[in-house]
């Protein structure tokens, strides 16, 4: 009777959990109750957006992104969310690697939007890829549906050239 009554608790509840992709997740509760740690989420949700990005993983990267993303890359090239998860998927690009080296939050507008930047090595696929470093800034804006990020800026860091 106890094992039913569990299951029939069980399966009420699993329509309104979240689905099982969907990455950064924020109970908007405990982040106004300040029980979650926000830099340290937004520095998991960059980790989390550095690994979809290897593994094309549109469904996360379109449900991390604002609606209104705005991509700047290393090039000075801009992208939309949809030219960008666009070209993802048709394999216009591709990482062997994309990773994350250091991040630093400064919170913005009353905790509502966050400054992370921070840096980042990436290497291309392909035969000719060479390692490289990056610097990055993102644009973390507070939405009803959790924490999106909205613009996106990269630099290459280049090593010393001796004069």
């Amino acid at each position: 009777m106890k094992r039913t009554l569990g299951l029939t608790i069980l399966f009420t509840l699993l329509p309104a959990m979240p689905p099982a992709h969907a990455a950064g997740f924020q109970s908007q509760r405990a982040i106004a109750a300040g029980e979650v740690d926000v830099p340290a989420m937004l520095a998991g949700m960059e980790r989390q957006r550095a690994k979809a990005i290897v593994q094309r993983d549109i469904a996360t990267l379109r449900h991390l992104m604002d609606r209104e993303y705005y991509h700047v890359d290393s090039r000075g090239r801009v992208r939309s969310k949809t030219e960008l998860l666009t070209a993802l998927d048709r394999n216009d690009f591709r990482f062997r690697l994309y990773e994350i080296d250091s991040t630093e939050v400064q919170l913005l507008e009353g905790a509502n939007a966050a400054l992370v930047t921070g840096t980042y090595r990436a290497l291309m696929a392909g035969n000719a890829a060479k390692p490289l470093r990056f610097r990055f800034a993102h644009l973390w804006i507070r939405q009803p549906d959790g924490w999106k990020i909205s613009f996106h800026q990269s630099t290459a860091i280049r090593p010393a050239q001796d004069d």
